[in-house]
């Protein structure tokens, strides 16, 4: 018996906006990666990730710089990195 549950989804191909969500600790569910220049990170969708995203995009979101820093060497090396699960459209 499958008891998997939809989950909302929130897909972004802001590769900063990406950084910013899991460096605030959004769960990241997977990276679609539509070509090798193009990938769209998807995160689970709830409120809170909802609110992050506008004060992101307000200007008002902030993340301690080496947090910021060590997050966006981890998202690169999950996107070019052929062991980690992603989707291919």
């Amino acid at each position: 018996m499958n008891t998997k549950q939809s989950k909302s989804i929130f897909s972004t191909d802001n590769f900063a906006l990406a950084i910013f969500l899991k460096a605030k600790l959004c769960k990241l569910l997977h990276i679609n990666k539509k070509d090798h220049h193009h990938s769209f990170f998807e995160f689970e969708d709830n409120p809170e990730r909802q609110k992050l995203t506008k004060d992101f995009w307000e200007g008002k979101g902030l993340v301690e710089p080496r947090t910021f820093y060590n997050t966006q060497r981890e998202l690169k090396t999950l996107l070019y990195d052929d062991s980690y699960p992603v989707e291919n459209d």
